[in-house]
């Protein structure tokens, strides 16, 4: 593996990280005994029998956080973050970590001290050429990461007993010579194809009135309409909340002086490296043995030492495929982004400079710098607005946080929806029709909907339900029994499913034209006299991908495997696609091959069961989910979320 891709995918490898410190940890430090933060002991959920706490909860939200903020290089703001939905994403993994664990509590799975030693003295990750790291440099990441013992002892504890669960639940999966072969095909087989489609265009498809009105007559008992159900609501988002606080320039300022090491920008290197990769395994067909890596990787060397352009040699002789075609480009990084050997070498160099071969797991490297960064603040106007709309968000969630808890007691008191929007200056709206299962913006939950059909008449919900904007309470308002419609209440739905029905025929008849045209005058002049275009994909094109702008399908892939007798083939009948008919035909065709099947069959037989038994895991903790009640602390959860 590269290092290009090592950039790419920097936050599994952070993650990756903190797992390889934390095995260290529970053999060289004491135990974690717990923190001492104000309330951070209070349970936030409770899944089933065990607790979520709130500091817990701050501490995995606040790493993921530092994650994203160092990915985006300080680009990211609070309400970026909130966009991401880091806060929910957080807390849903630690959800599923306490599912996971009371699963493997009731089937009696668990994980020793000998277990966890055993990974440690056996497990790649943790060794670095072929041996263990060691506690020096462990300690000195451990520190850079700023993470308790406790949480990364039970985050390894936690990787061990998911993989004894998913061991258990997954071992009977198998996958037969024939489900291999299939697999293969999939992978294997490609096509070239010529294409037209035919559109269905419903805008374009005249109705008149009298046809309308007869499909809705024909046809009343499908447009009948559900019970329905209207609410009044109370709508608390940033667009309400925002105009009401304020941010001062000596306010910003104060923020700015007060957090110097949230604007500060790591020292960076803008590199480009040349890679000769060594096999993994003596049997890898990725790489070189050792040897031979690194002579390829001197003479590469020799060559820029030479004078040669180091771009060009990368085009030509590096194996990082993420950056050859590019020169050996890496772009700019800061510290803690490339494996360790690589680093070291790559900031002890100056701007122009470049390094003798350097050896990491991958293998050998020649890396250039083209630029370094010092690690500095921005001056206060480059970050004025950043800061500005953080402390407005900051405001916004406080206010947010404070109305939630003053209304829903107030509700909770008797008043009424009416009376506490009018007491706090808001206005109260009245929703459309809401039916079962259908939420509309603006009330798009499903819990509120769901809430709203549980509801009695002028009942109101205390508490408020999250919407994507903010969130509402609501109030019942009306309920509308289940009846027949009145033909101008679903006219528009009416004549918009007459003129999809229309269009699909008249696409359809179409099609078939084109075909009987084509097998006459070929498919390119037939396409052209009925106003259509003749397509071709970009190359082969294999099982499961899109064939050209047709997109993909069960019946596409039976247009693609039609077996060539002839050059060319056959035009398909009309295959229905996304959004219209099509005709097809194959114009070449990469052919199943038995040999290299039967040489690829373990390969393809280890990976296809690899992808089951994950789909049976996810699908298996799914349904242990279910089993399981999720209870929220309301209380703890606001204070947590607004703070």
């Amino acid at each position: 593996m590269a290092l290009g891709f090592m950039r790419r995918h920097r936050r599994w490898l952070y993650g990756f990280l903190w797992v390889v410190i934390a095995a260290f940890i529970i053999l060289y430090i004491p135990a974690f005994t717990g923190t001492s933060e104000r309330g951070a002991g209070a349970t936030l959920v409770e899944v089933g029998s065990l607790p979520i706490t709130v500091g817990e909860y701050q501490k995995a939200y606040q790493r993921q956080r530092a994650i994203y903020q160092n990915l985006y290089q300080g680009r990211l703001d609070s309400e970026g973050l909130k966009r991401l939905g880091l806060e929910e994403q957080t807390l849903q993994s630690l959800i599923d970590d306490r599912v996971l664990q009371l699963e493997a509590r009731r089937l009696g799975i668990a994980v020793d001290d000998d277990t966890v030693r055993a990974r440690l003295a056996t497990s790649p990750e943790f060794q670095i050429d072929g041996r263990f790291m060691g506690g020096d440099e462990l300690r000195r990441r451990l520190e850079g990461q700023g993470v308790s013992v406790g949480e990364f002892e039970q985050e390894l504890r936690n990787r061990i007993l998911r993989e004894k669960l998913e061991n258990l639940v997954t071992e009977s999966v198998m996958v037969s010579p024939r489900e291999a072969e299939q697999e293969f095909r999939k992978r294997s087989e490609q096509v070239k194809a010529e294409y037209v489609m035919v559109p269905v265009e419903p805008a374009s498809v005249a109705t008149t009135d009298a046809e309308v009105r007869a499909r809705f007559d024909a046809a009343r008992d499908r447009y009948a309409l559900p019970e329905r159900r209207v609410v009044s609501y109370l709508l608390l988002d940033y667009q309400t909340l925002q105009p009401r606080v304020s941010v001062t320039e000596a306010e910003e300022r104060a923020y700015y002086e007060g957090h110097p090491d949230e604007f500060k920008q790591d020292e960076q290197v803008c590199a480009s490296h040349i890679l000769v990769k060594v096999k993994a395994t003596p049997e890898a067909k990725e790489g070189h043995p050792d040897d031979e890596a690194k002579k390829l990787a001197q003479a590469a060397r020799d060559e820029v030492g030479a004078g040669a352009d180091f771009a060009a040699v990368a085009k030509k002789a590096s194996e990082d495929q993420g950056s050859a075609s590019q020169g050996g480009d890496l772009g700019c990084f800061p510290r803690g982004r490339m494996m360790p050997e690589f680093e070291t070498a790559a900031f002890s160099l100056s701007a122009g400079q470049t390094s003798d071969l350097v050896k990491t797991q991958y293998g050998y490297h020649v890396i250039r710098v083209a630029s370094r960064r010092e690690e500095n603040v921005p001056a206060f106007t480059a970050v004025k607005t950043r800061i500005h709309d953080t402390l407005v968000s900051q405001r916004v969630r406080t206010l947010l946080d404070e109305q939630l808890q003053a209304i829903s007691d107030a509700l909770r008191h008797g008043r009424t929806l009416d009376e506490v929007a009018r007491q706090r200056g808001f206005t109260v709206g009245k929703s459309a029709p809401l039916s079962r299962g259908e939420a509309t913006p603006p009330l798009s939950s499903p819990a509120l909907v769901a809430r709203a059909f549980a509801l009695k008449r002028a009942e109101t919900e205390p508490e408020p339900f999250p919407l994507p904007t903010g969130y509402a309470f609501i109030t019942l308002q009306e309920v509308q029994p289940p009846r027949p419609a009145e033909f101008k209440e679903v006219e528009a739905r009416v004549k918009a499913d007459l003129q999809q029905e229309k269009a699909e025929q008249a696409a359809q008849a179409k099609a078939a034209e084109l075909k009987a045209r084509a097998e006459k005058d070929g498919l390119e002049k037939a396409a052209t006299a009925l106003a259509l275009v003749r397509k071709e994909t970009q190359g082969l094109v294999a099982r499961g991908q899109p064939l050209g702008d047709l997109g993909t399908g069960a019946a596409l892939e039976e247009a693609k495997t039609l077996e060539m007798e002839g050059n060319p083939v056959e035009l398909t009948d009309p295959v229905r696609v996304s959004g219209g008919w099509a005709l097809v035909r194959v114009l070449e065709k990469k052919a199943f091959d038995p040999a290299a099947f039967e040489k690829e069959k373990p390969s393809v037989i280890a990976s296809l069961r690899q992808e089951r038994k994950e789909q049976l895991f996810r699908a298996y903790m799914q349904e242990a989910r279910r089993r399981v009640t999720v209870e929220r602390n309301v209380e703890a959860f606001r204070r947590t979320m607004s703070s």
